[in-house]
């Protein structure tokens, strides 16, 4: 099969289509309009050494890491389908600065770049253990952003970054709304609500 060129994306804005990465049943991309809040809330600095724990397909790796072409991007994802969907994203990108792990949250963790000083956590289910294991890495001043559909993952987030007293913790729920047309009706459907989980570690 010949290689195909590097996607093109020639804007100054994050926000590459979801139709442009490579996708599988139960393995679709964090929606563009949700990835640009997530990079909101992260604010990477253009060198950044930034770590995905749970990286899914990469869509958000890959708008992160193609911002940053002096930072570092590592993504760490345990399910072998999902890793293959990244790599295909991730060569259909030409994305040299971002490397990916196969494992889990916690135990390998250490299989990353030492003291991130962005983190981004996505998760499902309540995370206790993973979040002070990553917290516990980060840089001092860092910087972590969690994700979750769950209302069992937004308070236990909470509730362990009020034991981790950590610095400026915010809160917010996305939801996106966009037009489809079936037959000879538009409407607008929502996408799944996302809260957004975002804290500094002390300097």
């Amino acid at each position: 099969m010949a290689l195909q060129e590097p996607y093109q994306w020639d804007f100054v804005t994050p926000g590459l289509p979801d139709g442009v990465f490579e996708a599988a049943p139960g393995f679709s991309p964090t929606p563009m309009e949700l990835r640009v809040i997530l990079l909101a809330y992260l604010r990477p600095r253009p060198d950044s050494v930034v770590w995905d724990v749970g990286g899914g397909t990469g869509a958000l790796a890959l708008e992160i890491a193609r911002l940053l072409p002096g930072g570092r991007v590592q993504a760490l994802e345990r399910d072998p389908e999902a890793i293959d969907l990244l790599e295909l994203n991730r060569a259909r990108f030409g994305i040299k600065n971002l490397e990916v792990f196969a494992g889990q949250a916690p135990a390998d963790l250490a299989k990353l770049a030492p003291a991130p000083d962005r983190v981004v956590l996505e998760v499902g289910r309540p995370l206790g253990d993973v979040l002070r294991a990553v917290w516990d890495a980060m840089a001092p001043a860092g910087r972590l952003v969690i994700s979750t559909t769950s209302l069992e993952g937004l308070v236990d987030a909470t509730d362990h970054l009020g034991q981790l007293a950590a610095n400026d913790v915010q809160v917010s729920q996305a939801t996106v709304h966009r037009m489809v047309r079936r037959s000879n009706q538009t409407r607008l459907a929502a996408a799944e609500p996302l809260f957004v989980i975002a804290a500094e570690r002390h300097p």
